[in-house]
């Protein structure tokens, strides 16, 4: 019989999201065709042969097709808030092996209180020094296949000096410029931006994303433009260039996918949160959850949670930052079992317990929860403990021993004021 409502609406939903398959259109062939499909030209120079067995062995659930193909081409998060997010690079680029973002400093990851807000002390909560980057060779190898191989492609090709790595694409953009080569040059430009900011070097990685940006714009490279948004965004925040760094982030936002405004929407808020102006953070924070929860992503939800936990706190607000940072917590400790045994996966799993742990202590304790700020501070002196971070641990102990001290400080002063007056009246007795 003729398809239902239901079932058109569906068809035309999964033909928008899907590469175009011959006959996908159609209810009644979709199963004969899905088996035998074919992808158009663009759909097999991005997927492969690896892509069309995707589809072909879920021809009985287009659904899991699709799912198939998004872990291609998805992005994998790590659970560290307040860390700049990188768009995902084409495959087709072979980039250099890029130095994982760290977690900005935080200035002992202190919160404000309400009405403490101002432009210095949120400069102070955030500042861009972000050269704290992880190596990116301790990561584990990804669970998918794709992003396996790719890995260890780079891995192999890491060895040399970054000088003659420059000197090496140097040659090859002006070649491929010289033959007209456009899309061959802005790849070496941008593999230059890498090579750069993988040396800290980010003025002159800035200047290469620049000629990938004009190369991208002049060829009408979508892609790779909002790429380029995205590299000039994070290296202008990371030299204290905070307006450019928004436009750039705001630029990215136009151009992005659903997963590329999650990370433009988290950087936005970064920016904003380093500038002091955390209602615009708490705001850019809120618009990734969303895009975090329309992708049904579980690591980037706990992210994003734990950031607008942040900006909530800056705010004043902390009975919504302390429903996030609880979420945030309890997301990352979810993911232990995904993650594996890597050395890696668990020393980023304690450090977002630690650090998760500890802030929550400092929220509870400018609420006057102090039973809950000493719990909480006795659990990041543990896990700090355990990693063997001395300063975050004598940080944490510091900290518990004033949200101990604030526990029983009105008794205590109750004690002290009663003590005063029975000593009076012992006075007054004695001298009648």
């Amino acid at each position: 019989g003729a398809p239902t409502r239901a079932e058109s609406v569906a068809v035309a939903a999964m033909s928008t999201n899907l590469p175009e398959i011959s006959g996908s259109r159609s209810p009644e062939g979709k199963k004969k065709n899905l088996v035998n499909s074919k992808f158009q030209p663009t759909s097999q120079a991005r997927f492969g042969y690896l892509g069309h067995l995707c589809l072909q062995n879920s021809q009985d659930d287009p659904a899991q097709a699709l799912r198939n193909i998004t872990a291609l081409d998805a992005p994998s998060f790590l659970p560290n808030v307040m860390t700049l997010q990188r768009a995902s690079t084409p495959w087709q680029y072979n980039t250099p092996c890029r130095s994982l973002e760290g977690p900005l400093p935080t200035e002992s990851s202190q919160t404000l209180g309400p009405g403490d807000e101002s432009p210095s002390k949120g400069s102070q909560i955030l500042k861009s020094q972000s050269r704290q980057t992880m190596n990116s060779s301790s990561a584990p190898m990804p669970a998918n296949y794709v992003r396996r191989i790719r890995r260890k492609a780079q891995l192999s090709r890491g060895g040399n000096d970054h000088r003659q790595q420059v000197a090496d694409l140097k040659m090859l953009a002006d070649s491929a410029s010289r033959s007209g080569n456009v899309y061959q040059a802005l790849q070496a430009y941008h593999k230059m931006g890498v090579v750069f900011d993988n040396q800290g070097m980010y003025d002159e990685a800035i200047q290469k994303y620049k000629q990938f940006l004009a190369l991208c714009i002049t060829s009408k490279n979508t892609q790779g433009e909002a790429l380029a948004y995205n590299c000039l965004g994070i290296d202008c925040f990371k030299m204290g260039q905070y307006d450019e760094a928004i436009q750039y982030h705001n630029k990215h936002l136009e151009l992005a996918d659903g997963t590329g405004r999650l990370i433009a929407h988290t950087n936005l808020g970064i920016v904003f949160q380093a500038m002091g102006l955390s209602e615009h953070a708490a705001i850019h924070h809120q618009h990734a959850i969303e895009y975090a929860n329309r992708m049904g992503s579980k690591d980037a939800q706990c992210f994003t949670v734990g950031n607008l936990g942040i900006a909530s706190a800056a705010q004043g607000d902390l009975q919504t930052s302390r429903i996030c940072l609880q979420y945030h917590l309890s997301s990352a400790q979810r993911q232990k079992s995904a993650v594996g045994d890597s050395k890696f996966a668990q020393h980023t799993l304690k450090e977002v317990s630690k650090n998760a742990y500890h802030r929550l202590g400092q929220v509870n304790a400018t609420d006057g929860r102090f039973d809950e700020a000493v719990d909480h501070f006795a659990k990041a002196m543990e896990v700090a403990k355990a990693e063997g971070h001395q300063k975050d641990e004598e940080v944490s102990l510091a900290m518990l021993g004033i949200a101990r001290g604030m526990l029983n400080f009105d008794e205590h002063c109750a004690a002290l004021v009663r003590h005063a007056e029975e000593a009076a009246i012992d006075a007054d007795e004695v001298r009648a």
